[in-house]
């Protein structure tokens, strides 16, 4: 199972995005079985987000971000690819 380390950044305050992103995560566990190990921000930029994800396969975590994008979206995921960075890394 690969795990990710993903930064990101965020156009509609961590709050917002904090209050999002928990709220998915029984659909991110039950839907795809990715699981959050951690997820913050940055202590000199609260735009910049910080997730650690596990996910059974790469191809689960594109469906995901595929087939959610708008809820990514209103979430306040900047949708702009140079914004984020994805590290992929053994478990």
């Amino acid at each position: 199972m690969p795990t990710l380390v993903i930064k990101g950044k965020i156009t509609k305050g961590y709050e917002h995005w904090l209050e999002a992103f928990d709220g998915s995560e029984n659909m991110r566990n039950s839907k795809y079985g990715i699981k959050c190990l951690y997820r913050g921000y940055q202590m000199d930029d609260p735009n910049t987000i910080h997730v650690v994800l596990y996910t059974p396969s790469m191809e689960i975590i594109q469906q995901h971000m595929e087939n959610d994008a708008e809820l990514i979206a209103q979430a306040g995921g900047d949708p702009n690819p140079e914004a984020n960075e994805m590290v992929i890394c053994s478990d």
